[in-house]
């Protein structure tokens, strides 16, 4: 058994359902985030997370792109910056890598929260707000200091969510 898949479920009616289904997941969740702009913690990780253990890296990178520029559209629009919806499906892809087809254990689910707080949320988005004006020296040590103290949290959440789905996926056939 391989660490990462990086297939997708073929496109089809219900696959597209479930994009659907995620996408207003997502959009829905987010609007409970709270914070800075530099400091935002939200329960939209669920919806990426069920996005990559359900759709594979590729519909799931697809669905969170597709998210974030529709989340734009209808909330802020013309505050567009491509660098977030690049973080949004990479943090989706590395999901769907780790988790679709897969048996969710706590390690792996440490290896996908671990790696989407790293690399999407300190180093990407750090990277984004200082492209956007925020100079990174100010805000680094603040969300690398939230982020870390959330992937225990995340890592919790995340492996207790795809437990409970993981006994019902076998019913839901995609």
């Amino acid at each position: 058994m391989s660490i990462i898949s990086l297939r997708s479920p073929k496109v089809s009616t219900l696959a597209v359902a479930y994009m659907g289904l995620f996408m207003a997941m997502q959009i829905i969740l987010g609007r409970f985030s709270f914070g800075t702009s530099f400091l935002k913690v939200s329960p939209a990780f669920f919806a990426t997370i069920l996005m990559g253990y359900f759709l594979g890296p590729w519909l799931a990178g697809l669905t969170a792109a597709m998210t974030d520029q529709l989340s734009i559209m209808i909330f802020n629009p013309g505050a567009n910056f491509p660098g977030f919806t690049v973080s949004a499906a990479l943090a989706a892809i590395l999901y769907g890598m780790l988790f679709h087809d897969k048996k969710v254990t706590v390690w792996r689910t440490l290896l996908a929260v671990t790696l989407v707080i790293v690399i999407c949320n300190i180093f990407l988005t750090t990277l984004w707000l200082d492209m956007m004006g925020t100079p990174w020296q100010g805000i680094i040590g603040l969300r690398a200091f939230k982020n870390l103290v959330m992937i225990p949290i995340q890592t919790f959440l995340s492996y207790t969510t795809l437990k409970a789905v993981e006994r019902v996926k076998p019913r839901l056939a995609l």
